[in-house]
């Protein structure tokens, strides 16, 4: 599995709740990944490390 690369977050804010809302698409498939945090990097950060955590393989980087 090569490692996946992320198209351009799309940042929103949600004045309710106060929190930043990341998602960005993974390259070769449908799949999102998305994060919440206080502020935008919070945020973009949160949607990484979740989507790491849902596919543990996806960034070490293994021959298919």
């Amino acid at each position: 599995m090569a490692v996946p690369s992320f198209t351009a977050p799309v940042v929103t804010f949600n004045a309710i709740k106060g929190l930043f809302k990341a998602s960005y698409t993974v390259s070769d498939s449908t799949v999102k990944a998305e994060g919440f945090g206080d502020n935008e990097y919070q945020a973009k950060r949160s949607a990484v490390v979740t989507y790491r955590n849902t596919n543990p393989l996806a960034f070490l980087d293994l021959p298919a």
